[in-house]
């Protein structure tokens, strides 16, 4: 009901997603913190989780029911399984993943800072001699359809489909050339630019073609996206945006809508306000994380020009309230901005994005509290 506008009982969930997760210390830290995955279990009396899953950036993903459940979760994620076959790690810690990428820890966060394309000038040739992953990958589908096919016998919260490194064109753009460089290829040698994302397209968009085949009858919600914004503007201009990067965007779309009725559900950080009227344009139905401390992205302006055209997934501030504020803040700050984005449907509340090791448990808990307490229509 919220997706179609409408107003269902209480204002949706999300919490435990890949884009609205939490931070755990790595087995290898050597600070025990006193916020965190654990900290927040500690907190709140719970004993004999299961184990739960982590994510890359050592944030946790496919909590524990019971805590889910204790927050009012409506969401959970079935997460494809990256191809292993390429992953190679160095003896100076590098690892060489997909497409020849090369990752190295950094902090408790795993960095991609290198490339097989990051030199100033590169031709066709170089671009069809990379190694790219196989859409038809054992490792990728493997046991797909059995498995979304029991998670979506055992629970009845909405799944969202998630193809990890195959939900994206333009970050694997700047992996494989470097980040200034895709602007510098997009004005400078637009052959290339648009030869390199028609590859990446070819590519992600048969993985994503492949996994939805299995899962998308089970799913309810199929992740992409790309982070488009900067904290004051989108990286491009609208007009550049349409030019060079939508039709790649419309593309991959349009390869999960030929195999799925699952809605699309995009993320993409920053000021973004610009580019919403093309997100709508190509497909989107779901916008995260809406970071609202970003230039235009608050919820009145939000709301008022796209809230009846496009459903708004966040908007609860993971950069200063939440590890900042008091939990008295933090609820009159969901209270307020379920009150606007929450109107007519439309919204589905989460935080900004990941909560970071900096976050006290007794924020994540106003936070959730008050979305159960203050989100009820009737």
């Amino acid at each position: 009901m919220a997706l179609n506008h409408e107003e269902p009982d209480r204002v949706p969930i999300e919490f435990g997603g890949v884009n609205n997760t939490i931070y755990e210390k790595p087995f290898y830290w050597p600070i025990s913190p006193k916020y965190g995955y654990s900290a927040l279990v500690n907190y709140l009396g719970f004993k004999n989780l299961s184990q739960p899953q982590m994510l890359p950036t050592n944030c946790v993903t496919l909590f524990d029911d019971r805590l889910l459940d204790r927050f009012g979760v409506d969401f959970v994620s079935y997460i494809m399984r990256a191809p292993r076959g390429q992953d190679k790690m160095l003896s100076d810690g590098t690892v060489i993943i997909a497409w020849g990428i090369k990752a190295k820890m950094v902090g408790y966060y795993w960095e991609i800072f290198d490339g097989p394309l990051r030199k100033p000038k590169i031709t066709f040739k170089d671009i069809d001699s990379l190694e790219t992953p196989d859409p038809e990958d054992p490792v990728i589908l493997e046991n797909v359809r059995s498995e979304v096919k029991e998670l979506r016998r055992k629970t009845s919260r909405a799944i969202v489909g998630v193809p990890t490194m195959a939900e994206n064109i333009f970050h694997h753009y700047s992996y494989l050339r470097g980040f200034s460089q895709m602007f510098i290829d997009m004005k400078k040698n637009p052959e290339i630019f648009r030869y390199l994302a028609s590859t990446i397209l070819d590519i992600h968009g048969s993985i994503v073609e492949a996994f939805f085949s299995e899962c998308g009858d089970y799913i309810d919600l199929a992740l992409l996206g790309d982070d488009m914004g900067t904290q004051q503007a989108p990286f491009v201009s609208p007009e550049e945006y349409k030019i060079y990067m939508k039709p790649y965007h419309k593309g991959l779309i349009e390869r999960v809508k030929s195999v799925t009725d699952a809605r699309i559900y995009f993320h993409s950080c920053g000021s973004v306000f610009p580019l919403i009227e093309h997100f709508i344009d190509i497909g989107v139905e779901v916008l995260n994380p809406i970071q609202p401390l970003a230039k235009g992205m608050d919820a009145e302006a939000l709301k008022r020009t796209y809230g009846n055209r496009i459903t708004f997934c966040g908007g609860i501030d993971a950069q200063k309230l939440l590890p900042n504020g008091t939990p008295q803040e933090v609820e009159a700050e969901v209270k307020r901005v379920i009150e606007i984005l929450g109107k007519d449907g439309g919204y589905i509340l989460a935080p900004s994005h990941n909560l970071q090791g900096d976050v006290p448990p007794q924020n994540i808990v106003a936070m959730f509290d008050a979305a159960l307490k203050y989100g009820k229509y009737r």
